[in-house]
């Protein structure tokens, strides 16, 4: 049961935690040397020196995704506090800048996939997908 707590703490821990870490490097309240030792110590996770060898299939996973918890834990813990309650409560509200560039991505890739799609896409809306149903035969709105 302890085991199953733990995994689920992980699975759910993590992606909240990663999304605070980010809030937190993106406010300036947060000293520039603590940033600067989150951002090292996550390219040493990325980019180990000594990796468990590849013929064990899961546990070299479990060690990154271990140490990258343990290194946002820390980054959140050298934060100051007060920035790390802010930053959750906008977290909770939608409102944070992780939210904000959730949501300019989501725009960017609707205008680049509008902009580059096939000229033979059906748009659902207007008057292009009367004129492609008049065009192709058995087509019908």
């Amino acid at each position: 049961m302890k085991r199953i707590r733990s995994l689920k703490r992980l699975v759910v821990d993590l992606p909240l935690r990663l999304r605070l870490a980010y809030c937190l490097m993106r406010d300036p309240r947060v000293p520039a040397y603590t940033k600067a030792l989150f951002a090292g110590t996550l390219a040493i996770v990325v980019t180990p020196v000594i990796d468990l060898p590849v013929a064990i299939p899961v546990i070299g996973e479990l060690d990154a995704i271990a140490l990258t918890l343990l290194a946002v834990r820390v980054f959140i813990a050298a934060c100051p506090g007060y920035v790390v309650a802010e930053q959750e409560q906008l977290i909770l509200e939608q409102r944070s800048r992780f939210d904000d560039d959730l949501r300019n991505g989501e725009r960017l890739a609707i205008a680049l996939y509008r902009r580059f799609r096939h000229p033979d896409d059906v748009e659902v809306t207007g008057s292009r997908a009367r004129q492609t149903s008049e065009a192709v035969p058995g087509a019908s709105v």
